[in-house]
């Protein structure tokens, strides 16, 4: 049944109509900002007698995700040749439609947070971006793809709609073999929903904390009887509020795309989508004294907004690409794939400075600056199988091409003071002055090849390596100079697992990376490329009685080239600094019964600054990154009896504590959260109703306050409670 189908059925109801009609008329103005969704409540609600023939006709393949509940079997983030999980000798971790569903997650960073080695833990204030930390590197913005191609330029971040995901891959450790230039601590890959064989159709709607309205809706299935054209299209809209005052998180999102399959060896699939946010300002910050230290004036209000009011906070993104596969014979895959993305921010804040003598007075600076940014990338490949002798191969070679154009500009100015026990929101944004202004492009292009190798039934041997040449053209508009970079790195893994007949896979694998280093010093030479090298040893399990994957994994990864200051001249900086990050991993993905899903991880990561100028910071742990991390979810649905079809989800993440300063002297704490869900399915009360499925979520059940990070001044605070219901019919 088509959308269209579903209203003119909805509509023609006079009873329905009416409630549309009331609800225009008492809620003109919010009607166009999404609070709509109420209606649509009414709607569904009303609606099932008159669909009960057509939603009896679902099918039980329809299915949004393509893993069966949480445990994936392959990733084609870790590996150019669709390796197995088990088989790739390196950490991996898929996060499934199905477990997103579950949490109902409402950003890529709250889909995270179950993974192990993987530190997302964002400021509640400030939705802007998908922040996260891998193995204790910022993976933000070098470690960010979209279908397997990077979607950021040098300062613009980006931000994924978790209802437009089938699932997101994580790859831990150095990935440059892959993907080129990145963060050693690895890398996400969304992966974007696709047209759908059979048809399959949800709308639903959402209320929630904060005056949470939210409406969605996920529609696909075939265009023709023969099925050659496939299309499907994703929406989201949210009107909400945060926790804080005058804070927004406002949402619009809208993906189509569509599949052409002309024959049973060629697909073509188109993918598009644009989103437009609207958030808070991206400096959420609380002064040290008064939060994590103590004040004589007494301690601040952890929701305290010390921001102005209408501020211009928004961004949208834009995508469109392709992505082509055509096989020749068995033997033989061409795969393209490209993108095109627009990216335009605007940012408005007035940040904290300083606390004043009186210790409540906090000066402010104003900042505004806006980020246009266009993104051209495309890889193109050509694989092949083999065999020779008692070694079957798996070979890969291609090559990418990433440009990227970026017209960037800050603005400073002053702003008034604030009184961080009674404040007060400013109505005006004051007047600044141009601090920066830049216009930058960037080209990257690399070639790759990507072998693996299986030997005698058990043993399998990776390795890849890739070439990348990187250049960036930067124009100071202030100054009119300009300034230009070349990078060029060689990166490869090479991995060697075991696979035994009972499901065991141990392994070993090195990898490197790089990332280049963008500016001058202070005597006008560029910058070296940072690297990245680690070694990993491992084991994975899948066992055969049951559906699931068992990790442990050792790493020593160790980060080169890093900046730190000049010891003979501080306006300097120089490139002697070392990071180290030595942990373990473990974690268990697993479908106990059809009915009953669940997925634990620890990380323990010693991270260390090993070689530095700054005093005192030598061999201490840098800032804002815990050592030990720990997560449990259980997701079970009750399968018959009186309870058929009752859901219950339970977890609980625990993030340890982390330091404020380089030197190691101010401990933030530790904290740990519970989250928990219930959902059921209406169709058992009513076979009427069969479609209809109500879901209640918690995020920080029992309101755990904590602090995300503090530095020598400042302080950041977590999410609150946050409690959501949703209701969703599936046809």
């Amino acid at each position: 049944m088509s959308v269209h189908i579903l209203t003119d059925t909805l509509l023609a109801d006079k009873k329905v109509a009416s409630i549309v009609e009331n609800t225009l008329e008492n809620n003109n103005k919010n009607w166009a900002r999404w609070t709509s969704p109420l209606t649509c409540l009414a709607l569904l609600v009303h609606a099932h007698c008159a669909l009960a023939e057509d939603t009896l006709q679902v099918t039980a393949d329809s299915k949004t995700a393509p893993e069966k509940g949480y445990v994936a079997q392959t990733s084609t983030t870790a590996s150019r040749t669709n390796e197995s999980i088990l088989a790739t000798p390196q950490s991996v971790s898929v996060i499934t439609r199905s477990e997103m569903d579950d949490r109902n997650v409402q950003s890529t960073t709250q889909a995270l947070q179950y993974t192990p080695g993987v530190f997302a833990s964002t400021s509640a204030i400030s939705s802007r971006f998908d922040y996260f930390n891998i193995r204790g590197f910022d993976s933000t913005l070098n470690g960010t793809l979209l279908d397997g191609l990077r979607s950021t330029t040098q300062q613009s971040y980006v931000q994924y709609q978790p209802y437009g995901l089938e699932q997101l891959d994580v790859l831990r450790g150095p990935n440059g073999f892959l993907y080129g230039a990145g963060s050693p601590g690895g890398i996400i890959n969304a992966i974007s929903k696709r047209p759908t064989l059979n048809a399959q159709h949800e709308v639903a709607i959402q209320t929630g904390s904060h005056g949470r309205m939210q409406g969605q809706f996920d529609t696909s299935g075939p265009l023709n009887d023969d099925k050659t054209l496939l299309y499907r299209v994703v929406g989201v809209g949210r009107d909400s509020n945060t926790q804080f005052d005058n804070v927004p998180d406002d949402t619009l999102y809208l993906a189509p795309s569509l599949t052409w399959r002309p024959d049973a060896d060629t697909s073509l699939t188109v993918l598009a989508s644009v989103s437009r946010n609207k958030f808070g300002p991206p400096r959420p910050y609380l002064p040290l004294y008064g939060t994590l230290l103590s004040n004589p004036n007494g301690q601040v209000n952890h929701n305290s907004y010390l921001d102005g009011t209408n501020l211009d906070n928004h961004m949208t993104q834009s995508n469109l690409g392709y992505e082509l596969d055509h096989h020749f014979g068995d033997r033989w895959t061409f795969h393209s794939a490209s993108r095109y993305t627009e990216t335009d921010l605007m940012t408005q804040t007035l940040s904290g400075a300083s606390l004043a003598a009186d210790m409540r007075t906090l000066n402010r600076v104003a900042y505004e600056f806006g980020i246009k940014g266009k993104i051209f990338a495309t890889d193109n490949n050509l694989k092949t199988e083999w065999d020779a002798g008692p070694v079957h191969g798996s070979s890969v070679a291609g090559v990418s091409f990433r440009h990227t154009g970026e017209d960037y500009y800050l603005n400073y100015g002053r702003a008034s003071s604030i009184d961080i026990y009674q404040p007060t929101g400013n109505g005006r944004f004051p007047t600044t002055s141009p601090y920066t202004s830049t216009q930058q492009n960037a080209n990257e292009t690399g070639v790759y090849l990507s072998n693996s190798l299986a030997l005698f039934q058990h043993l399998n041997l990776d390795l890849s390596a890739r070439q990348d040449w990187a250049s960036v053209n930067t124009k100071n508009r202030l100054n009119d100079t300009y300034t230009s970079q070349d990078d060029q790195r060689f990166t490869w893994r090479a991995g060697l697992s075991w696979i035994t007949d009972i499901g065991v896979a141990p392994y070993v694998s090195y990898a490197t990376s790089f990332a280049p280093v963008l500016g001058t010093n202070f005597y006008g030479e560029t910058y070296k490329p940072t690297t990245g090298k680690q070694w990993e040893v491992g084991v994975k399990y899948q066992p055969e009685q049951f559906d699931a994957l068992f990790t442990l994994a050792w790493f020593d990864l160790t980060q080169d080239n890093v900046q730190t200051t000049d010891p003979d001249n501080s306006l300097n900086k120089i490139q002697t600094g070392q990071v180290t990050s030595k942990g373990i991993e473990a974690s268990a993905t697993a479908n106990l019964t059809d009915d009953w899903k669940l997925i634990a991880s620890y990380s323990w990561n010693n991270l260390e600054t090993s070689k530095t100028t700054v005093a005192g910071a030598q061999g201490k742990t840098p800032t804002a990154m815990p050592e030990h991390m720990a997560s449990l979810w259980s997701n079970y649905t009750v399968a018959s009896g009186p309870l058929a079809s009752l859901g219950l989800g339970a977890g609980v993440r625990y993030v340890g504590s982390t330091w404020a300063d380089t030197n190691n002297t101010i401990k933030v704490p530790d904290y740990t959260v519970v989250d928990a869900a219930i959902h059921y399915d209406l169709g058992q009360i009513n076979a009427h109703l069969h479609g209809l499925n109500v879901a209640l979520n918690a995020n920080n059940l029992l309101n755990k306050h904590y602090w995300v990070s503090c530095s020598t001044t400042t302080c950041t605070t977590g999410y609150d409670r946050s409690l959501s219901a949703t209701l969703s019919y599936r046809w």
